[in-house]
């Protein structure tokens, strides 16, 4: 049978005493540390998340803010582009006019023109048919 020796009691002794000094010493400042290391690595998971969260937040609001001013700014282009359109129309619209009064004007011009050149033409042939009667009658 097994005999318990003096010794092996404090054999065991001693190293139920280093256990209790290591575990006040040793591991329990390193469970603690370890703690706080953990904590602060969640903490720092979780800011980072809502970090992460924050910036995609506004990349979506930019984005809507881009998209906004892109159809602002298409609104504003098309807007500007019927008013030239417009004023093109309107100004075409004046020209015309005002070349259909130039027209008018000159076709008024030349058929004065015309009829003092017929006038002048028939007075100079009068003349041209006499001359020629009394060099026939001559």
């Amino acid at each position: 049978m097994i005999s318990i020796d003096p010794s092996l009691i404090v054999v065991f002794v001693i190293i139920w005493i280093l256990l209790v000094v290591l575990t006040k010493v040793y591991f329990n400042p390193v469970r603690g540390i370890l703690k706080k290391r953990h904590s602060k690595i969640s903490g720092a998971s979780k800011a980072s998340e809502n970090a992460e969260e924050k910036y995609e937040e506004a990349i979506k609001k930019i984005e809507e803010k881009i998209n906004a001013a892109k159809n602002s700014s298409l609104e504003i282009k098309n807007k500007f582009a019927k008013e030239a359109l417009e004023e093109k129309e309107k100004m075409l619209s004046d020209i015309s006019s005002e070349c259909s009064v130039h027209v008018k004007e000159a076709k008024k011009a030349l058929s004065q023109q015309i009829k003092q050149m017929k006038k002048k033409i028939e007075q100079e042939s009068k003349d041209l048919a006499k001359k020629i009667e009394e060099k026939i009658l001559e």
